[in-house]
């Protein structure tokens, strides 16, 4: 006989039991993400010397940062309270700002892939510069604020009959009944989305022709040369991998949304269940692998790493403050990153 005095607290701790796989998958991902995020902040914000890659990566770590401190615990929360969540503007607020940072952070890998495109398909052309890259970065937060802003007439929350006569609220990543809006707007972003993946494949398809027919074209007269293209091919190559990522864990999201009521879930076993929920929260990847994308293809980025775990940074700050009166060479190799960055 069933159980009619259930309350809705046991009704939450029935459903953090089915997504437990799920929460132990966003609890790494905070883990992971907010040190991560810290340490390409602190590194790119004091090491690196002042670039147009250097300003959008910088940014792009800002958001992903927020992401990761605000954007996972409110993941968090809204599973832990599944059915007594409480407070729509909290939902609808947090929901507006997740989606935000979303689409600020995938203008900026836009206008990273733009950078790379033009300077190395179109060199001799008007460039994105230190003058102007902060003007480009603010329209890339304009058009996210823009893009993000109908979800305030597009509330996530939404009460729902959890039987026993009980009625819970819930802040919901897919809602159980979404209206036509609703529908017609997850289609709009999961279309939006996909002409940022064409593109992006595009972009960079373009880019590895070229740099192709350089490489068989490549003659070495000076050391100069061969570093300006060694460190254009490691820009090129984190700006690649980082839009292989958000393809990679942005594109599901919406996929799930949309075929959200083409899935019968009581007919899932717990494993099916657990990575169904895994997959809604994909997206989480993209605001966490940065770090390991620059440790991986930036060999100076590697380096100050393990310089600042080893708290060596401040020996290697001394030794900066007299690099100009001992020898010019540093000065202008970093100018020299500069130009072509």
């Amino acid at each position: 006989m069933a159980n009619v005095t259930m309350t809705i607290s046991e009704f939450n701790d029935e459903k953090f039991r089915d997504l437990l796989p799920p929460i132990v998958f966003i609890v790494l991902t905070l883990i992971i993400g907010v040190p991560g995020n810290l340490v390409v902040l602190v590194i790119y914000g004091k090491k690196y010397a002042k670039s147009v890659h250097r300003t959008i990566v910088w940014n792009l770590a800002v958001a992903d940062q927020i992401f990761c401190t605000i954007g996972i615990p409110f993941n968090i929360a809204r599973i832990v309270h599944y059915y007594s969540f409480e407070g729509e503007w909290t939902c609808v607020v947090f929901v507006v700002l997740l989606y935000f940072l979303l689409l600020y952070s995938t203008h900026l890998l836009l206008l990273l892939s733009i950078h790379r495109f033009r300077k190395i398909c179109f060199p001799l052309r008007t460039q994105i510069s230190l003058n102007n890259v902060n003007y480009w970065v603010f329209a890339c937060f304009v058009i996210a604020f823009i893009l993000s802003a109908p979800h305030f007439g597009l509330s996530k929350y939404e009460q729902i009959k959890v039987g026993h006569n009980l009625t819970g609220f819930s802040c919901a990543i897919s809602l159980s009944n979404p209206s036509i809006y609703s529908t017609a707007f997850s289609y709009g972003f999961l279309a939006l989305f996909f002409v940022y993946t064409i593109a992006l494949v595009v972009i960079y398809s373009i880019i590895g022709r070229k740099l192709y027919i350089q490489h068989t074209k490549r003659i070495r007269k000076k050391i100069i040369i061969s570093t300006k293209k060694a460190i254009s091919s490691k820009m090129t190559k984190i700006a690649f991998a980082i839009s292989v990522v958000f393809a990679m864990s942005y594109i599901p999201l919406f996929i799930l949304q949309i075929t959200e009521k083409m899935i019968n879930k009581d007919d899932l076993n717990t494993f099916q269940f657990a990575m169904l929920r895994i997959g809604e929260r994909l997206y989480l990847v993209n605001h966490v692998a940065n770090p390991f994308i620059y440790g991986i293809f930036d060999n100076q980025f590697k380096k100050h790493f393990k310089k600042l775990i080893t708290c060596s940074w401040r020996h290697d700050e001394t030794k900066s403050s007299n690099r100009d009166s001992t020898t010019g060479t540093e000065v202008q190799l970093e100018q020299f990153n500069n130009t072509i960055a």
